[in-house]
């Protein structure tokens, strides 16, 4: 009999892009100058909070405690130990780290006149923050965030550049800033291992390392893409390089262009002073009201001294805030009940409509619909003009697949006489070009004396681009990313070592407090600097295959989501040319930052530092990307494995029903009983309907890891295993540990066993064609009972089939990927020794083959197996290895090695398709079951 061993691949294609020829044209011609930061509300609900999330714990500790190597410089030349580029959050933050905690030689540059990033530049009427404003600013430091109050729930431009200034002046941050200057190239020097910085003011420094805080919606984009723009003869003004003299419009007849975030404030605060607004609409974009106000000082002074118990862990939940977290799915509950969940969060007012509605309304489009359609209603609601109503109503994409923006009184804007909303889209009638004095759109001038362009940017790359970065070989970072961008997670790229691109593409900023992701990604390069430096190494450099394996994983779960159906930036559809692409990580910061994490904890892997490999990526990214978007949902709000209770672990068991697939109304449920050792325990069959027998019979056993599980976390795989195999599906419980240590679990499902190969017929099951299956610790107990019914005279088995299981249940068994996979994801070592233990009581009991079926003194004369394990799954390889010895002792035995998964896999078939493999592998398996008495063809 020969070993079956099949391992099942994965493949995907990374990008789509549009024309690269135009791209690259355009690329060539960028404008070179000053990268800015980030643009006011970009920002997706920026709660902060204190920083104890134990799976960024390692990003946390203060470099400066550790031991560096100190650079030593040479003379004759500019030479710095870092450049840091943009005085914005992230560049305020990142010159504190690195020269006053890692006590770094630093040299800022920023093209504003001062700190203050996009917050120096945006100065556009009604510029605002779009979170509120208490969590808008930096969680590193107690003393700072004390320090300062906030007079609005959401703060003006002035207040928050304040508020930038102010935390600048306290940490003597400009000291080290050359203001008024651009970056005009950056060249990496493979000789030296230095980059070459150059600026407009003929200024040259060689830099190690270069920190880039350039922001990623910083650079505007081409005006010249407007025809005729270059000929009118009033004045132009752009949302993000308004002038700091205040504008005025009264008087005057005003055009707008762009109704996206920046353009919704904008058109509010034009309205009131404008002799009469045009807006141009290309796209009309689901805005909700952001409920903005004044805060006392009284309520100022309570909030700065309870920021923490504010914020509470908005690290970790999805989008960095504090705001509830939202319900499993939008048909989960009656259309009554879900208007009431929508009526309550558009009460309260911003993002927390999006951020606490449901966990499907950015994965399916009929959830999506529903609350799509509750804003249109108050869109129709709120305009009194029906046809005005209904081209504000967004049609053409998902909500949340574009940036929200908030508003105040935007829709009753178009109620008033001076305010006229045309229709530029394609199926409208689209602007021709701009003349001397108007606006001309296919049939209609509209004369104007201002045009406000509230276009938009080119999002993640146009500052990166700028700045002429040439990397290993002459390659430039343009030529790099012609199909899109290529980078490990976000803050680093192959072939341009010593470079952090803080908040850069692909990583969680795009919905995910700016603040936090900031800080998180300083963090993450002082931490690699430092680590770098104690190496006495001179590179830090991200291997390609690495950056692959990610860009793989960021692509896979964008494409779970809805985000590709608009015609966005977050697509990098938005600029003509511009590769239609990955740029963002839709899957919310708690999964982000343990995958960061995940790389830093395997000692920076698929990094090469000095002489050390890159090595294969951490488990973490070699995921398949359904199952990172259910480790998504299970992180957020998660306790620490070390933190949870008996009861904790036992209520994240029975909550994986909500990632199942349901059970199907095709097969019959019958709820009895067994006798067991001690008591008489529930058991469930699953019989289908109408189905012609005596039908084949699957014993399953639940898993849980001896302390966890029941009959209803596995009630839904069972029913529809039995309309997979047209087969009766028996599920028994068990007792647990630590209330009932072993053998409990182990006798009482043996006893299950019994009771079916005695009593089954009469549920027209065939008892001659019993087949055990079972899951994790299920899968453990299934083994010893084909073992106990070989040794005890007990029911005569056509088959096993083993998910997952535990072999060796002694908690110091040692494996490879034991070892590899200890930390994860899903089951760790310390999660299963802590179960284990709980299970066995004395340790010594993991000898016995009644609690580890690798101990048997023979595997002869055992009925044939199935056994499927997962790659990222620690209890791998003694699965494997069982069905080896099972071989060796001449019992038919197949292994299925599933690519990509993970441990408990079955139970996420509602979002992992995958997990069919195991069904036809089933299947298949049944089907050699040809004769009554148990023989395998």
């Amino acid at each position: 009999m020969a070993l079956e061993i099949k391992v099942p691949g994965m493949s995907s294609p990374l990008h789509q892009h549009a024309d690269n020829a135009k791209y690259s044209t355009w690329i060539a011609n960028f404008p070179r100058h000053r990268p800015r930061t980030l643009r006011p509300c970009f920002d997706p609900c920026n709660q902060t909070g204190p920083r104890n999330h134990n799976t960024m714990s390692h990003l946390e500790e203060n470099p400066v405690d550790q031991k560096v190597k100190p650079i030593q410089h040479k003379t004759g030349h500019s030479e710095v130990d870092a450049v840091v580029i943009g005085c914005g959050y992230g560049g305020i933050y990142a010159m504190h780290k690195l020269r006053d905690e890692l006590k770094l030689d630093v040299r800022g540059f920023d093209a504003a006149g001062g700190p203050g990033g996009t917050w120096w530049w945006n100065r556009y009427p009604g510029a605002r923050c779009d979170v509120e404003s208490i969590y808008y600013s930096y969680s590193f430091s107690d003393e700072i965030q004390r320090g300062w109050t906030w007079s609005e729930r959401y703060s003006a431009q002035p207040e928050i550049l304040r508020y930038l200034e102010w935390v600048a002046d306290k940490l003597d941050v400009p000291r080290s800033y050359r203001f008024n200057t651009k970056i005009t190239s950056m060249v990496w020097d493979e000789r030296r291992n230095r980059w070459l910085v150059g600026t407009d003011s003929g200024e040259q420094v060689a830099a190690r390392f270069v920190v880039s805080a350039s922001g990623n919606v910083s650079v505007e984009k081409d005006r010249s893409l407007l025809t005729g723009i270059e000929n009118f003869k009033g004045k132009v003004y752009f949302t993000g390089t308004w002038p700091h003299d205040e504008v005025d419009f009264s008087g005057q007849r005003v055009g707008i262009i762009g109704t996206g975030a920046s353009g919704i404030q904008a058109i509010q605060e034009l309205a009131r002073t404008a002799k009469h607004l045009t807006v141009f609409q290309r796209t009309p974009n689901y805005a909700v009201p952001s409920r903005n106000k004044a805060v006392g000082p009284e309520q100022q002074r309570w909030n700065a001294e309870h920021w923490r118990e504010l914020r509470g862990n908005s690290r970790g939940l999805n989008f960095g805030t504090n705001y509830p977290k939202a319900g499993p799915s939008a048909f989960a509950v009656t259309p009554e009940e879900r208007k009431a969940h929508y009526d309550a969060n558009w009460k309260h007012g911003g993002l927390q409509i999006i951020a606490s509605s449901y966990g499907d309304v950015l994965l399916d489009e009929r959830a999506n619909e529903t609350l799509a359609e509750y804003i249109r209603e108050q869109i129709r609601e709120r305009v009194n003009d029906p046809e005005t109503a209904e081209l504000l109503c967004p049609k053409s994409h998902p909500y949340g697949t574009k940036r929200p923006p908030l508003e105040d009184g935007y829709y009753e804007v178009f109620n008033q006489d001076n305010v006229k909303l045309v229709d530029v889209s394609d199926a409208g009638k689209p602007i021709t070009e701009v003349t001397e004095n108007a606006i001309r759109t296919i049939d209609t001038d509209y004369e104007l004396d201002a045009i406000v362009l509230a276009t938009g940017f080119d999002a993640f790359s146009g500052a990166l681009m700028s700045m002429g970065i040439v990397g290993r070989g002459g390659k430039t970072l343009a030529e790099d990313w012609s199909d899109g961008p290529h980078t490990y997670l976000g803050i680093s790229s192959a072939g341009f070592p010593n470079l952090f691109t803080i908040t850069g593409p692909t990583c969680a900023v795009a919905f995910y407090n700016n603040p936090l992701a900031i800080e998180d990604h300083v963090e993450f390069a002082a931490n690699a600097i430092t680590r770098t430096l104690s190496a006495g190494a001179e590179v830090f450099e991200v291997d390609r295959a690495a950056e692959d394996a990610w860009m793989k994983m960021a692509h896979g779960v964008l494409h779970l989501t809805l985000m590709p159906k608009a015609k966005s930036w977050y697509m990098g559809a938005n600029i003509p040319g511009k590769p239609i692409a990955t740029w963002v990580w839709p899957l919310g910061a708690p999964l982000y930052r343990a995958m960061l994490a995940d790389v830093v904890n395997h000692d920076y892997a698929g990094i090469r530092i000095g002489n050390k490999p890159a090595g294969r990526e951490p488990p973490m990214l070699r995921v398949e990307p359904t199952v990172a978007l259910v480790l998504g949902a299970m992180l957020e709000d998660a306790k620490p494995p070390e933190d949870m209770t008996l009861e904790d672990t036992r209520a994240m068991m029975e909550q994986f029903v909500m990632v199942q697939k349901p059970a199907p109304d095709s097969v019959e449920v019958i709820e009895t009983s067994f006798s067991g050792p001690t008591d008489e325990r529930p058991l469930r069959i699953y019989r289908p309907r109408n189905a012609q027998g005596p039908l084949p019979v699957v014993v399953f056993y639940h898993g849980g890891g001896f302390i966890a599980g029941s009959i209803n976390s596995c009630a839904a795989p069972c029913a529809n295993l039995a309309k997979t195999l047209q087969a009766v599906v028996v599920s028994p419980s068990y007792r647990l540990a630590p209330e009932h240590p072993f053998p409990a679990a182990t006798d009482d499902t043996y006893a299950a066993l019994c009771w079916v190969a005695e009593e089954i017929a009469q549920y027209g099951g065939d008892p001659e064609r019993i087949v055990v299956m079972g899951e994790s610790a299920g899968g453990t107990l299934a083994a010893v009972a084909a073992q106990r019914a070989r040794d005890e005279g007990g029911p005569a088995l056509a088959g096993q089939i083993l998910l997952n299981p535990g072999i060796d249940i002694d908690p110091n068994a040692n494996t490879a990927s034991r070892t590899e996979y200890q930390d994860g994801p899903v089951l760790t070592m310390d999660m299963a020794k802590g179960m284990l233990s709980a299970y066995l009581g004395d340790l010594a009991n993991a000898a016995s083959p009644l609690a580890s079926p690798s101990k048997a003194k023979t595997l002869a004369e055992l009925p044939p197996a199935l056994i499927i394990t997962s790659e990222c799954d620690p209890l791998r390889d003694e699965g494997e290895d069982y069905a080896r010895a099972l071989h060796k002792a001449g019992v038919k035995a197949d292994i299925l090695r599933l690519k990509g998964l993970v441990h408990g896999v079955y139970n996420m078939s509602a979002f992992v398709p995958r997990t069919t493999e195991i069904d036809d592998a089933v299947k298949e398996f049944f089907a050699h079951i040809s004769q009554r008495r148990g023989v395998v063809a």
